[in-house]
């Protein structure tokens, strides 16, 4: 009779580890589910954002100064065909206008003289 009663205390302890291995295959299913991964990946991201904003913005209130100066430089970064244009227009009204020639004719018989006109 031992015999028996160690089978079936055998089969028990299958049956308890079957058990548990569904369980765990169960938990591991749900949780590796593409729908709960992405929840997961989704608040974890978050989380890091979050934490870097706040650094930002810790950094920030210690030093304006260089905030100020690199906000300074990315709009002059992007905004550099706009301001070259402006400053060509300023130096373009500040240069003096070249003399050009003109054809003028002074009176009937004499032939068109090119004298130059400020």
């Amino acid at each position: 009779m031992t015999d028996i009663s160690e089978l079936y205390r055998a089969e028990a302890r299958a049956a308890e580890a079957r058990a548990r291995m569904n369980a765990t295959l169960g938990a591991l299913q749900v949780r590796l589910a593409p729908k709960n991964v992405a929840r997961e990946a989704i608040g974890q991201i978050s989380e890091t954002g979050a934490r870097a904003v706040e650094a930002s913005v810790s950094a920030a209130r210690r030093h304006p100064g260089k905030i100020a100066g690199g906000v300074a430089l990315l709009a002059a970064a992007l905004g550099h065909r706009h301001i070259g244009g402006a400053l060509n227009f300023f130096r373009a009204s500040l240069r003096k206008k070249p003399k050009r020639a003109v054809s003028v004719r002074l009176c009937k018989w004499v032939p068109r003289a090119e004298r130059l006109v400020k």
